[in-house]
């Protein structure tokens, strides 16, 4: 039966004491101090703390330590191993004229634990008055940079100039910031609340803010006893195994109940009770000392060996050997103690003096079940030790126990030294240079054609004017662009997120989950997610952000974000960011990964998706960062050098990119308020296709404006004789995220529509076609990378007879055609999906052809068509890029003027063969595309088209087409860019050449 006493102490002891975790000690205490001027003292009042029970000489007379500095020669007399948990506290001014190095190094050094008490003195409010807030966050790192690693840092704000009342929302954003600037100086600081007032109600409204994973300890005022139980209770609920602090409670008259009141704190939750002090002499300091020495380590309190005949007693546990500590209140007056614990393997009892008085040793008899421990002269309280019996003495009882787990960090400790971390960066970091380089490729969102820009030149980094970025140099697809400036061009840009997730705001504007580890580059990671923490539409969330961190396991540096803004209106419908981390050292140069390093991201990888007068356009962005310098000494001097020149500059601003303009009759540059929305170019070129008589010339202009007269709506007219092209749209349709436009063709010229059958070109069905056609268009994004559409078209066409049409061939009726089609589009890292599917109706469609003609056998006024396409780019370094493109078409009652055609502008091209000429019902296509730069001179895309063209009508069954051609791009004269497309047919029916080539030339 004995074997079974002591299983309530292990059970107990496998959950142990969450203030063990944190403190070092439990209970735990110490002195406040309050500065008064020294008064003199005589020599019992001195410290010499006793080894034994005999009483010990004491020193001679001195002054009562009033201060920290001068208090460590006296807490050295107790012979405390250094940094032993006695707690020593006193406020720290933030003005810059204390310097509490020395002092705490001072107490450290002689066997105590400093408590800096940081006096925070910016006024409310504090989002106005940051920059003097920033001001103490820096004395306050410097601080704690210099400071003992086993010192703690207690937040107090007493804001200047207004009266004391405690403000949840603003105290707790200052926690947020102090603590993150505390362990960015110092990864192992621990860190205090002030001393709050102990209401549940108040409690709840701070720990509302997300304050948690901030703090290591909070701070209460002195209450009665229910409110004390209240506010314990209600830390438990909100934080719970937070370690609470009682702060500056009275010493009480007696010193040895400094003992009691701190065990009696301990067992009803409150791990530290400080005491306030205007000055600290022997009798505070032995009693202090005490538990410092005997209540440390893994020590819990076990309610199971409470002893009966005390007026009170607590009894507390070490787990390494399962002793007992006990502190016992006697009752006033007393001359004798008689304790009865309830475990009869209690043996060797101790009794531990703390007064310069002499004391007897305790006698211990075993009664029955019981240990009975006498005491002489117990004084008010007694403490003792009491060790357990051996299992040679125990027997039956098994002498180990061994509790193991393995901790999880909270997601809130990850971000809390994340933010210190980058915090500790921010302070060292006050500017860096380096060369941008940014490739924007715009393409289709399925598809592989692109167009290229990339900007590059100086940029600088501030973290007074933000940053700056010269564009020196412009390549188009690779090509060197001439002119000495740059033109300014529409900066199309998502809108500035409401905050940016891991930053300390007064608003909750995120929340995290941990998802789990990962390894990053070669280094142990966390993978912390984010996203907004309101609830409702997008609209109500801000322009926020949701995405993925990854956080280095060893230094907590950041290795790799990704994020989606959410909540884009307008022209942006998707913006995704993909930040890459570095270490180097100030010369640019690679270094390791430790908080000496400066962690930058040099790389960012980004999609935008663009509703461009209803058209979805993809905008691939790639950042690089080179020859890096930071904190350079002629940052200023080569900032201002650049400025000097007439490169055109921008500037990142609280509003996106603006452009940074010399002011007029000035050399300094200021930033341009809004830029021009529209552009105007002057168009030009010749288009080749046997389908027509003739080469069809191109000359004209084509104006943008994607603010039109500041209402918001896009407009593009494009204008080259015989060809009209008009476009249209609202972005933000009444506000909404739906988009809607219009558009509308009209091409003068007829083309030649043939047609083959049984591979031979049937000239006496040949036709000339007239077209034109205005469309409604209607689009949604749906997610981040998805967007659906539904558009109605009204295509005109009229039909003529050509130089080849046959005699008795009847022409197809004129019509108009209505068509409405659904379609999606997904983008995503380079990779391209669309799928689309719609129906038609003909306005009249009256028997044509010759008698019999296979395309003709009943009238097909309505018709479907449907396909799916997937694409897929890679870009290299040079500007080269390899692009890869696979097309489904299909359909149900097609015929010869509704069938997939493979010419220039058909919609599964085929390099080399002419419009209106070979057509299919159904056809798989691939398209494979390589493009490489010659000297900055010459861009040159090698193409292969490849199509499985079944078509019953031609004669066609899975025939392979074939097309080879090469596009290029150059810079020709007066700043033109000159783009040349020419295909030739390899394989099936076709042959010939079709050849496009067009200028571009900006006006304005």
């Amino acid at each position: 039966m004995r074997s079974t006493k002591l299983l309530p102490l292990l059970l107990f002891l496998v959950p142990l004491s969450i203030e063990a975790q944190v403190l070092p000690c439990f209970p735990c205490a110490g002195v406040r101090f309050e500065p008064v001027q020294s008064v003199p003292v005589t020599a019992a009042e001195t410290l010499n703390p006793p080894p034994s029970p005999d009483v010990q000489p004491a020193p001679a007379a001195q002054s009562v330590p009033n201060n920290p500095a001068d208090f460590a020669s006296l807490l050295a007399q107790a012979k405390l191993e250094k940094g032993s948990p006695f707690f020593v506290a006193w406020e720290v001014a933030l003005d810059g004229t204390a310097d509490p190095a020395a002092a705490s190094k001072g107490i450290t050094d002689a066997g105590g634990t400093p408590w800096l008490s940081l006096i925070f003195r910016t006024p409310a409010p504090l989002a106005q008055n940051f920059e003097r807030l920033q001001g103490e966050l820096r004395a306050a790192a410097a601080i704690a940079s210099s400071a003992p690693a086993n010192a703690w840092f207690q937040v107090v704000w007493r804001p200047e100039g207004t009266a004391t009342v405690f403000a949840p929302v603003e105290y707790a954003f200052l926690v947020k910031r102090a603590a993150v600037a505390l362990t960015g100086a110092r990864s192992e600081a621990r860190v205090a609340s002030d001393a709050l007032p102990a209401e549940p109600t108040t409690l709840e409204a701070f720990y509302g803010e997300e304050v948690a994973a901030y703090l290591e300890a909070v701070a209460l005022r002195p209450a009665d006893r229910g409110a004390l139980e209240a506010a314990v209770a209600a830390i438990e609920r909100l934080d719970p195994g937070r370690s609470v602090v009682l702060d500056s409670v009275p010493l009480p008259a007696a010193p040895g109940e400094i003992l009691s009141d701190a065990a009696r704190n301990a067992v009803r939750g409150i791990g530290l009770t400080l005491f306030r002090a205007t000055g600290v002499g022997a009798q505070v300091v032995s009693p202090l000392a005490l538990l410092a020495r005997e209540f440390t380590g893994d020590i819990s309190y076990d309610a199971g060996t409470i002893p009966s005949g005390a007026e009170e007693a607590w009894t507390f546990v070490r787990g390494k050997d399962f002793a007992l500590r006990v502190i016992a209140l006697a009752p006033p007056g007393a001359s004798e103690l008689t304790l009865r614990f309830p475990d009869p393997y209690l043996r060797r009892p101790l009794r531990f003096p703390y007064t310069f008085d002499r004391v007897s040793p305790p006698v211990g008899d075993v009664k029955g079940e019981a240990l009975e421990v006498r005491l002489d002269n117990p004084g008010r309280v007694a403490v003792l030790g009491l060790e357990r019996a051996t299992a040679a003495e125990r027997e039956g009882v098994e002498e180990k126990v061994n509790v193991a787990t393995e901790r999880q960090m909270p997601v809130e400790e990850i971000l809390r030294r994340l933010q210190a971390f980058e915090d500790a960066q921010d302070r060292k970091l006050d500017t860096y240079q380096a060369t941008n380089t940014t490739h924007l490729r715009f393409q289709p969102a399925a598809g592989t054609q692109t167009v290229e820009a990339t900007l590059q030149g100086p940029f600088f980094v501030s973290d007074t004017t933000g940053s700056d970025w010269a564009w020196e140099s412009l390549f188009v697809n690779g090509v060197r662009w001439r002119s000495k400036t740059i033109p300014e061009i529409p900066l199309v840009q998502p809108e500035k997120a409401a905050a940016m997730p891991i930053q300390i705001t007064f608003t909750r504007q995120y929340r995290y989950r941990l998802r789990g580890s990962d390894t990053v580059d070669g280094r142990e990671a966390w993978v912390v997610d984010f996203a907004p923490a309101g609830e409702g539409n997008a609209g109500e969330l801000g322009k926020l952000y949701q995405g993925t961190v990854w956080v280095d396991k060893q230094i907590y540096a950041r290795l790799r974000t990704r994020a989606v803004q959410i909540g884009l209106e307008g022209e942006v419908i998707s913006n995704e960011e993909t930040l890459h981390y570095t270490p180097i050292n100030p010369m640019g140069l690679p270094a390791e990964w430790s908080p000496e390093s400066y962690i930058l991201p040099l790389r960012v990888v980004a999609q935008q998706i663009l509703s461009v007068v209803n058209a979805t356009t993809v905008v691939e962005r790639e950042t690089v960062l080179t020859e890096v310098r930071v904190n350079s000494p002629d940052f200023e001097a080569k900032r201002a050098q650049v400025a000097e020149t007439d490169v055109t500059m921008v500037r990142d601003t609280d509003k996106g990119l603006r452009y940074l303009v010399k002011e007029e009759g000035s050399e300094e540059r200021v930033v341009k308020e809004g830029f021009d929305t529209n552009k105007l170019f002057l168009a030009g070129g010749v288009f080749y296709d046997d389908a027509l008589d003739f080469p069809l010339p191109l000359g004209g202009v084509n104006y943008f404006d994607f603010d039109f007269r500041g209402t918001g709506k896009q407009v593009n007219i494009f204008f080259a004789g015989a060809l009209l092209t008009v476009n249209a749209a609202e972005p933000r349709l009444f506000g909404s995220r739906f988009d809607l436009g219009a558009d509308a063709f009209v091409l003068a010229i007829p083309f030649a529509d043939n047609v083959f059958r049984d591979e031979e070109e049937i000239f006496a069905e040949e036709v000339e076609q007239r077209t034109g056609s205005f469309g409604l268009k209607l689009g949604r994004p749906l997610g981040h990378f998805v967007k659906l559409g539904l558009e109605y078209d009204v295509l005109f066409l009229n039909y003529g007879e050509s130089d080849n049409t046959g005699e008795g061939f009847v022409l197809p009726s004129d019509n108009q055609t209505h068509s409405v089609e659904l379609s999606g589009t997904f983008s995503r890292a380079g990779y391209g999906f669309s799928l689309r599917g719609g129906m038609s109706r003909r306005s009249k469609w009256d028997p044509w052809g010759f008698p019999g003609t296979p395309d003709f056998e009943e009238p097909k006024e309505e018709f479907s068509r449907w396909g799916a396409r997937v694409s897929k780019n890679w870009y290299l370094p040079r500007f080269q890029k390899i692009g890869a493109e696979v097309d489904y078409v299909s359909g149900s009652d097609l015929d010869r003027f509704s069938k997939y055609q493979f010419g220039f502008f058909g919609s599964t091209r085929v390099h080399g063969y002419q419009s209106n000429r070979v057509r299919a019902e159904e056809a798989i296509a691939t398209h494979l595309s390589y493009g490489f730069e010659i000297g900055e001179f010459l861009r040159l895309d090698a193409v292969g088209d490849v199509a499985w063209a079944t078509d019953e009508a031609s004669g066609l069954d899975n025939e392979m087409l074939a097309g080879v051609g090469l596009a290029g791009t150059f810079i020709g004269p007066w700043q033109t860019v000159v783009n040349l497309d020419f295909g030739v047919p390899v394989a099936g029916p076709d042959d010939g050449f079709v050849m496009y080539l067009v200028f571009l030339k900006l006006f304005k």
